[in-house]
């Protein structure tokens, strides 16, 4: 799951598409503190997506579109 997450940022940084939905469930938040922990390590801002549109368990992710790659 993790290394589909790391390959649709680089996609997503690499053809400008500014955002991301990542649906990882509620649980007990093990796969959404490791997607967050990746998602520190490029250039992007994420927080919790709409819940009315995704309910719970979604981190919308905002790629920064003025970095080169």
């Amino acid at each position: 799951q993790l290394n589909t997450a790391k390959r649709k940022i680089e996609y997503a940084i690499s053809k400008r598409i500014s955002k991301i939905i990542f649906i990882h469930g509620v649980g007990e938040g093990v796969l959404k503190n490791e997607l967050h922990y990746l998602f520190g390590r490029y250039p992007v801002r994420f927080y919790d997506a709409s819940y009315k549109k995704y309910g719970l368990g979604a981190t919308e992710v905002y790629v920064y579109q003025n970095q080169k790659s």
